[in-house]
């Protein structure tokens, strides 16, 4: 039983000097670069132009998630025509005994699940890369008064006035008058 354990170890053992050697070879053999050329990150051979900390649209990702899928998709398929050949290519399969008309209907019904996904996220406009705004357009309540620089100096002045008189100590209070 501890032999099992030993086995386990081992291979941990083996997969951490494997990944630790690869990384101490790497930091032996790589360039030193300490200039300020060449610590700039290298994307294509393109100067690198804005933050990195961007948002890339979603549509990307949509469009290359259902590349995946329907790449992966596809590779299903190529086995599947292996097997439907020879299916066919036996006799039993052309009496309806064998495996074969299974394995077509099998086929056309995954072709027509993956058609009816592609025609669902089309019809969603997901495949779009310029999108049309469907909302309405917006209108603001009241039309937008334009200021002028000097009007816009003379509202300073109004406020600074106004909050110097907000903390500007309050005078004493005058007795009222008595009526007689």
């Amino acid at each position: 039983m501890y032999f099992d354990y030993l086995n386990v170890l081992v291979f941990v053992a083996v997969g951490l000097v494997f990944v630790f050697a690869n990384l101490l070879v790497a930091s032996i053999l790589r360039p030193r670069r300490r200039t300020e050329e060449g610590l700039e990150i290298y994307e294509c051979g393109e100067a690198t132009i804005g933050e990195a900390w961007i948002q890339f649209d979603i549509r990307y990702y949509t469009v290359a998630l259902v590349y995946v899928v329907f790449a992966v998709e596809i590779a299903f398929l190529f086995p599947w025509a292996l097997v439907l050949r020879d299916a066919f290519a036996d006799e039993r399969a052309a009496a309806g005994r064998g495996i074969g008309m299974f394995a077509l209907v099998e086929g056309v019904l995954f072709v027509l699940i993956l058609f009816l996904g592609l025609v669902y996220v089309w019809a969603k406009g997901d495949l779009d890369w310029v999108l049309t705004y469907s909302g309405t357009r917006y209108q603001p309540k009241a039309e937008a008064r334009r200021l002028r620089v000097s009007q816009v100096a003379e509202i300073e002045k109004e406020r600074e006035s106004a909050a110097a008189k907000a903390h500007a100590p309050a005078a004493p209070a005058e007795p009222a008058a008595e009526a007689g």
